[in-house]
């Protein structure tokens, strides 16, 4: 099975304050993560990597890609599954929170240990917890058919996405997805496969 992951697109404008978002701040796309959405699905027909299924997570900005991914595919509705196990990270007081703010509240240490080598901060009421993340991940991977030749295409948050990164064998320091960027997996009842991981839709190989 080919596993397609996406990241959803931007929810913040040019002119818009930047703050952390997860599952407490239900944001729809803007004007470019409409955009980022429409090219994950004009790269992935173009490529011959139409999925028959999209899970995507259940906030506005994961339905939002997937629904706009899909219309660019061509595939209808029915194609959509909207998957709880997709669900961000809420991000617990650092929520709503610039960079700058987290700083000055709690210091460098966590917030760089985070962004720059995907290690779960403890003590900031994050939720769920780590192993929880990875082991609803399992359980969501459980329920794919990884025995058939057939693509699936996930759409969640960058936060899931450094979580599960290590278990494909992506170092952590790698494991980063931008918004709008693809990454893409072959798995097998046995095996999993890295293609590409944090690939903007134009740079995918073909398939």
């Amino acid at each position: 099975m080919r596993l397609i992951l996406a990241r959803h697109g931007n929810t913040f404008g040019p002119e818009d304050r930047v703050v952390w978002v997860g599952a407490r701040s239900d944001l729809p796309l803007v004007g470019k993560g409409r955009a980022q959405a429409a090219a994950i699905g004009t790269a992935l027909l173009s490529r011959g990597m139409v999925p028959t299924r999209i899970h995507a997570g259940p906030l506005q900005r994961t339905v939002q890609t997937a629904a706009i991914a899909a219309e660019a595919m061509g595939l209808c509705a029915a194609a959509l599954t909207i998957t709880p196990e997709l669900r961000e990270i809420d991000y617990g007081c650092w929520e709503g929170r610039s960079n700058a703010e987290i700083r000055a509240a709690h210091g460098d240490s966590a917030i760089d240990g985070w962004q720059q080598d995907s290690v779960f901060p403890e003590g900031f009421c994050w939720s769920p917890p780590e192993g929880e993340i990875r082991a609803q991940w399992q359980a969501f991977l459980a329920r794919l058919p990884l025995d058939r030749d057939e693509t699936v295409l996930v759409i969640s948050s960058n936060g899931i996405y450094r979580v599960i990164a290590q278990g494909f064998g992506i170092p952590a320091a790698d494991a980063k997805m931008d918004t709008g960027a693809l990454s893409i997996l072959h798995l097998s009842p046995d095996r999993i496969t890295v293609a590409c991981w944090n690939a903007r839709p134009g740079d995918l190989p073909h398939s």
